[in-house]
């Protein structure tokens, strides 16, 4: 399927992951689920909805469990909302990807699928046309992390001995940002309620020569908000 260059309505549904405890953010999750953890001037959820909104992406599927009626009620009394919204629920933890099984038989297009705790500032549509013009069956949205050992390192020989020292040396690596676009067919290949990873998923695609795409996207375009130090609770 060609797209067309200038299209950036997308308008294909959004599959939101927003069931897990929130570990790396407690003790803010005791009291409130992740996706509702302020964000600027709203929440992380509705952060990562408006990203979507912009490219006319309206269509939502929650999939919830850890204080799964707060998520519930929030959304319920929302005014004015120019989206609709569907809640898939977890009776038990699924993984980052099990819970998709709830959902097979749900869609004919192409599907995003994002982390509740990821906020990406990028064309939609630029990772739309390279999804779909190369006919991947999914695309893992990924950029680029580097670290730096602020220390000398030093290397020895295969004997133990001194080889060398490496003034603060910098590594850098291509790391998931927790978003993807999937073929609805995948839907069919994750076991029913079962403990399930994306990265399993990703792993049988790889294994029987499946077709898998990776969009690089700047770093300073992706905010890992699941961490406490990028939380922003000034206005955006």
């Amino acid at each position: 399927m060609s797209v067309k260059k200038n299209d950036k309505i997308l308008n294909i549904p959004v599959i939101i992951m927003a069931g897990g405890e929130g570990l790396r953010l407690k003790p803010l999750t005791n009291i409130l689920p992740k996706p509702l953890l302020p964000y600027g001037d709203s929440t992380i959820i509705e952060n990562i909805m408006n990203r979507f909104i912009k490219f006319n992406c309206k269509e939502f599927y929650l999939s919830v469990n850890y204080k799964a009626e707060i998520i519930e009620f929030y959304f319920s009394n929302l005014k004015n909302k120019n989206y609709s919204i569907h809640f898939v629920f977890e009776e038990k933890p699924l993984g980052t990807a099990g819970s998709l099984s709830l959902l097979k038989n749900q869609f004919k297009t192409s599907i995003f699928v994002t982390n509740c705790d990821v906020l990406i500032d990028e064309d939609y549509s630029e990772i739309y046309k390279s999804h779909k013009n190369k006919n991947y069956e999914l695309t893992i949205i990924a950029t680029s992390k580097s670290n730096i050992i602020p220390y000398g390192v030093v290397n020895l020989d295969s004997n133990g001995n001194f080889a060398n020292i490496i003034e603060k040396p910098q590594t850098t690596y291509i790391i998931n940002c927790g978003m993807y676009i999937l073929e609805p067919h995948l839907l069919n290949e994750i076991p029913d309620n079962m403990f399930y990873h994306i990265t399993e998923l990703i792993q049988n695609i790889k294994n029987r020569n499946g077709k898998i795409g990776v969009f690089l996207i700047d770093e300073k375009n992706w905010i890992d908000a699941g961490n406490i130090e990028n939380l922003n609770f000034s206005k955006v």
